[in-house]
């Protein structure tokens, strides 16, 4: 069943609009402008993004280190079950 443009669900679209008044009505309670909420989601991805890069390299190395143990134990025994099943 196609639905054409005539009787198309308009009701989320208007729920969404409804939506997007009531937190900016809020945002605006709060005094926050646009440019500041902009401004603060990008410091906080930096922030997120610095916190992951750091927590990487400092274990990093420990994960290198056990990846030389592990994937020659995982190599071989995923080669020794896929030439037994043949």
């Amino acid at each position: 069943m196609a639905v054409s443009p005539r009787n198309a669900p308009r009701i989320p679209v208007v729920k969404l609009l409804v939506w997007c008044l009531v937190i900016g009505l809020l945002l605006a309670l709060f005094n926050a402008s646009p440019e500041g909420v902009y401004a603060w989601a990008g410091e906080t991805g930096k922030a997120i993004f610095n916190w992951l890069w750091e927590f990487g390299q400092n274990i990093g190395p420990y994960i290198l280190m056990g990846a030389m143990l592990v994937v020659p134990i995982w190599a071989v025994s995923y080669l020794w079950k896929l030439f037994k099943s043949r």
